[in-house]
């Protein structure tokens, strides 16, 4: 790999992760940015027309992405990636009448009354797009580095784009049967393009899987799941409208990975580990609550499950982690101001790894 020269190692301890065993340490991704100043690398142009290219032209994406990797240090598990990015629950894109936007991120607008009415589109821009994207980077890569799956995760959530949360609700308790049927059709939707983006881009990922936002590969056929809008339900319609999913999901994957993203979600961690063959959960620190360090118990929790750990934090706290966290099956994801700032987490971080 190109920009990582010890991956190899980085690899071994990956693998090591999802199988809740410890190589020499638990693992660690540090990353530390060069500043530099390039034209390129603006995170918004300005323009609708600079926004559109920042978005969906591959060749200022993988120039954008090339220059970055040239000036980041991969400590750790860190490796150099880039995400097929057309937003978040980006499969409601996929979708006839779809409304979308590129700003500094993708928004989608609502479209969509009634849910019986929504129908997939192969054709639509988002999904040619995102197949597109991942063609290009594959191709480019040559083992340079890896290519993420797209972010096209959360199939209510990509509902709630579609229809937006104040027309979704009231239909999850007015005609529940019709959000169902919705939802399936989004969840083949979510199956056809992870199955076809993996076919494109496992043999530069090594015969696995990339979510690069979470600086994570697995050995095989991985993907993001997650539900931010279970957030605004509670937990019996969780287990009506977003457990079977979830299943499917996980039984349609080899290393699935949940996203919980904010505290409203531990109503439904139990659901969550309820579920044998979810491999790892990946704890967010949503801004405007307490950080992790306050909910070692539900951490510990996830862990005595079996299941392994994903957590974005700050330096600071990766020592109490570390103390009271197993180091089985357990990652940090973190940066750091310089290379020695970096060596040093991971020299901590491999002096503190125990059972």
């Amino acid at each position: 790999m190109r920009y990582k020269k010890d991956w190899e190692a980085a690899k071994k301890r990956l693998t090591a992760f999802w199988d809740q065993e410890i190589v020499d340490r638990c693992c660690i991704s540090v990353k530390v940015f060069e500043n530099f100043d390039d034209p390129m690398i603006r995170l918004v142009p300005g323009t609708d027309a600079e926004r559109l290219q920042h978005w969906t032209d591959p060749e200022r994406i993988i120039c954008r992405n090339r220059k970055w990797m040239e000036h980041t240090y991969y400590g750790g598990e860190a490796f150099p990636a880039i995400f097929v990015d057309l937003g978040a629950g980006g499969h409601a894109g996929f979708f006839k009448g779809e409304k979308h936007y590129f700003g500094d991120s993708v928004w989608f607008f609502p479209s969509l009354t009634d849910p019986d009415a929504l129908e997939f589109d192969e054709n639509s821009f988002m999904y040619r797009k995102t197949l597109e994207l991942a063609r290009a980077y594959a191709q480019d890569s040559r083992g340079d580095y890896m290519v993420s799956m797209p972010d096209t995760s959360g199939n209510i959530d990509a509902l709630s784009h579609l229809m937006g949360p104040e027309e979704l609700l009231p239909a999850m308790i007015e005609d529940p049967e019709a959000v169902q049927r919705a939802l399936r059709k989004i969840q083949s939707a979510y199956e056809r393009v992870h199955s076809e983006v993996y076919s494109i881009v496992k043999d530069v990922n090594e015969g696995g899987c990339v979510v690069d936002w979470l600086s994570v590969w697995a050995p095989g056929f991985m993907a993001q799941m997650q539900s931010d809008a279970s957030v605004m339900i509670s937990n019996p319609m969780f287990k009506e409208f977003i457990l079977p999913e979830l299943q499917r999901q996980c039984s349609f994957l080899d290393y699935p990975l949940y996203h919980f993203d904010g505290v409203e979600q531990i109503r439904h961690l139990d659901d969550l580990l309820s579920i044998p063959s979810l491999r790892a959960i990946q704890w967010t620190q949503v801004a405007g609550q307490p950080p992790c360090t306050e909910y070692i118990p539900q951490l510990k929790k996830i862990q005595a499950a079996g299941k392994s750990l994903i957590i974005i934090v700050d330096p600071s706290q990766v020592k109490p982690l570390m103390e009271n966290l197993s180091s089985k099956g357990l990652m940090l994801i973190t940066n750091a101001p310089t290379k020695d700032d970096a060596d040093d987490l991971i020299k901590l971080v491999g002096r503190m790894t125990h059972e």
